[in-house]
Order: C-alpha cells, then sequence, then structure tokens
C-alpha cells in the first residue's frame, strides 16, 4: 500500500468514527468496539507501553485514557494485513 492510498485510508476511517460518535477521542470502551479487543487488553497494552498511542484526561497520571481517532485509524490501517491471489 502506498503513502497517498494509507492517507487516504487515515482519512476514511477517521472520519468514520467522528460521524459515528461526534468527537475526536474516544473513550477505552468506545475503542474497544472499533477495535473488537476488550477494555482489559487495552489497560494491559497501556501498562505494557504498547498499542495505540493514547492520553489521560488532565494530563494526570489516573485521568481518563482517551484515544484519538486519528490513532486509531493509524493503527487500523498500518497493522492491514494483505493477501494476495
Amino acid at each position: 500500500m502506498n503513502a497517498i492510498q494509507k492517507n487516504d485510508d487515515y482519512k476514511m476511517i477517521s472520519t468514520f468514527l467522528f460521524e459515528k460518535f461526534g468527537k475526536v477521542a474516544l473513550t477505552p470502551k468506545e475503542t474497544a468496539s472499533v477495535l473488537g479487543k476488550t477494555e482489559a487488553g487495552l489497560k494491559q497494552d497501556r501498562d505494557e507501553n504498547i498499542g495505540i498511542p493514547y492520553t489521560r484526561l488532565n494530563r494526570k497520571d489516573r485521568g481518563k485514557p482517551l484515544y484519538s481517532i486519528t490513532a486509531i485509524a493509524k493503527t487500523i490501517v498500518d497493522n492491514q494485513i494483505k493477501i494476495f491471489n
């Protein structure tokens, strides 16, 4: 997949997520539903410093984690596996 196609895919998925949720950052519950993961799986990724980049509400260590729709879109696109026949 070339860079132009990736950028188009990022934009398409980000637009879809914004239209569905009406905001630019999603809660772990919303993010888990989009990705087909569990909230516990997202927490484990955060604890291990892997997975989707996130921010904490009010920049506090215990603040609510939020995932930007662009980070979610990038994760979806960048982790695609292409099958060629």
